[in-house]
C-alpha cells in the first residue's frame, strides 16, 4: 500500500513564483488536489487588499516522471484561498489515485499517514502518528472563516503543504497536510528577531546555523485541513466529470 500511495502523490514546483509543496491525485480523471499558498504568491497592495499571483508555470513530479499542470479553481474566487486548497489538472490518466474518507467516521486517536515532499527531498517521504484532535480554528487568511482541521502528531514540515493526510488502516485521505503549529512560528519569529535586530553583527557562522535550525525546526504538532472544502469546491463535479 505504501507503494501505491507514494505513486498517488507528487511533488509541486511552480518554476516561475519560486515555490514547491506536495498534492496528491483525486479519483481517476488526473485531478491533483495541493494547497492554495504553494501555487499562489499573495501580495498586500498600497492599499492594503490581498493580491495573489497564480503560478501559469505548475509541474508536477511523480516518480521519475514531470508533467505539466493546469489550474483549474476559479482564480477570482476567495473560496480556495480561505480554505487553503487548489485543484489541478494533468493530461494523464493516474494508475493510482486516492479516495476519499468518510469524515464522519474520523475520530481522535485514528493513526494517519503523511505523505509529501519536505525540505529538499526528492523522493516522498512518510510519517506516522495518530489523529490528535479535531478542531475548528479560524482560517490563517481570514479569521471571519473557521476550518475543520485535524491536529495530529505526524511529522509534517516545510515542503508537505499539499500533500494527503491518510487513515492508515484504509488508506483513504481525509485532510490536506497545510500549518505547522503556533508555538513553531512563533519560535521561527523569535530566532529571525534577534538576527535582525538593528545594529546586531552576527558572525556568519552562526547566521547559518540559525538558518539551518529555522529550516529543520519541528515540534509535535501540525495542522490538516479537512479534505472536505476541495470537495465541495462548485467546479470539482463537473471538472470529475469527464476531461
Amino acid at each position: 500500500m505504501i507503494d501505491k500511495w507514494k505513486l498517488a502523490t507528487g511533488k509541486v514546483i511552480c518554476c516561475d513564483i519560486g515555490k514547491t509543496g506536495s498534492g496528491f491525485f483525486i479519483g481517476d480523471r488526473g485531478l491533483f488536489i495541493t494547497n492554495n499558498h504553494v501555487v499562489a504568491r499573495m501580495d498586500i497592495d498600497g492599499a492594503g487588499a490581498i493580491r495573489l499571483d497564480y503560478s501559469k508555470q505548475i509541474f508536477i513530479q511523480i516518480a521519475e516522471n514531470t508533467h505539466r499542470a493546469s489550474l483549474v479553481i476559479d482564480e477570482n474566487s476567495d473560496r480556495p484561498v480561505v480554505y487553503d486548497y487548489a485543484i489541478l489538472r494533468l493530461n494523464v490518466t493516474p494508475k493510482v489515485y486516492f479516495d476519499v474518507a468518510d469524515l464522519s467516521e474520523v475520530s481522535q486517536g485514528k493513526e494517519v499517514i503523511a505523505v509529501g515532499y519536505p525540505l529538499d527531498f526528492g523522493e516522498p517521504i512518510i510519517s506516522k502518528g495518530i489523529v490528535s484532535a479535531i478542531v475548528s480554528r479560524p482560517s490563517h487568511i481570514n479569521a471571519l472563516h473557521r476550518i475543520r482541521t485535524f491536529l495530529t502528531d505526524t511529522l509534517i514540515t516545510y515542503g508537505n503543504s499539499g500533500g494527503p493526510l491518510i487513515g492508515a488502516s484504509d488508506g483513504k485521505v481525509i485532510g490536506i497536510t497545510t500549518m505547522p503549529h503556533e508555538i513553531r512560528d512563533e519560535a521561527r519569529e523569535r530566532l529571525l528577531g534577534y538576527v535582525n535586530l538593528p545594529g546586531m553583527e552576527v558572525m556568519r557562522p552562526i547566521r547559518d546555523l540559525i538558518e539551518f535550525v529555522l529550516r529543520y525546526l519541528t515540534v509535535g504538532f501540525n495542522y490538516a485541513i479537512s479534505i472536505e472544502y476541495a470537495m465541495d469546491d462548485p467546479l470539482f463535479g463537473s471538472l470529475e466529470g469527464g476531461m
